[in-house]
C-alpha cells in the first residue's frame, strides 16, 4: 500500500512538471547530443500555441475585452491587413472584380498571384486580394462601392486579355471620407 502511495504522489508530482513545460518551451530545452532548436515568432502566437489566452492586438486598444483561446482561434485573412496597411478602415459590402478562380494547390496560389500582380501592374490604382476560400485560390482586384464602377474595370480588365474576369460581390475596404 505504501508502495502504491509514493507512486501515486511520483505520478502527480510529474504530471504537474509536465504541465509547468510549455510546449514551445520543450521543443527549445537543451537535449545533450542534440543541437537547439529556437522559435521566434510573435508573442500571441506563443501563447495561443501554449493554449493561454490571448487578446487580439486590434482589440488591445479598445475597451472591448475578447480573447482567443486555443479551441476559438481568430484569424484575420490578408483582406484585413492589406486593407489596413493602405490606410482604409471601414470594411463595407460592395464589389470586386474577379481575376482568378483555381484549384487547392501551390501551382494554383502561384498563379492567384501572378496574376494579381499582372492586373496591378495594368491598373495600379487598384488593390489585389489573394486568398483561399476553401477549397480554391481566388484572386480579386478593387474596392468597388457600385456594381457599374466595378463593371467599368471588368470591360477594361477583359480587354487586357484575362477574359476570366467577373464583378462579384464581397466585402470591401473604404475610408471613412468614402462614407460620407
Amino acid at each position: 500500500m505504501r508502495i502504491l502511495s509514493c507512486l501515486v504522489l511520483v505520478f502527480m508530482v510529474a504530471s504537474a512538471a509536465m504541465k509547468a513545460q510549455t510546449f514551445t518551451s520543450k521543443v527549445q530545452s537543451e537535449v545533450e547530443g542534440q543541437g537547439v532548436f529556437e522559435i521566434e515568432q510573435d508573442p500571441r502566437l506563443t501563447a495561443i500555441v501554449n493554449g493561454e489566452e490571448v487578446v487580439p492586438s486590434s482589440l488591445a486598444t479598445t475597451s472591448k475585452v475578447a480573447t482567443i483561446t486555443t479551441e476559438n482561434k481568430v484569424r484575420q485573412d490578408a483582406d484585413d491587413l492589406l486593407g489596413k496597411a493602405a490606410g482604409l478602415h471601414q470594411k463595407v459590402r460592395g464589389y470586386r472584380v474577379q481575376v482568378y478562380f483555381g484549384g487547392n494547390q501551390r501551382s494554383d496560389q502561384t498563379q492567384a498571384q501572378r496574376i494579381g500582380t499582372r492586373v496591378m501592374g495594368m491598373f495600379p490604382e487598384l488593390r489585389a486580394y489573394t486568398s483561399f476560400v476553401s477549397p480554391h485560390w481566388i484572386c480579386r482586384i478593387g474596392d468597388f462601392t457600385t456594381y457599374e464602377d466595378a463593371s467599368a474595370y471588368m470591360r477594361k480588365i477583359k480587354s487586357r486579355g484575362i477574359s476570366e474576369a467577373m464583378v462579384v460581390k464581397s466585402e470591401i475596404y473604404v475610408t471613412v471620407d468614402q462614407l460620407k
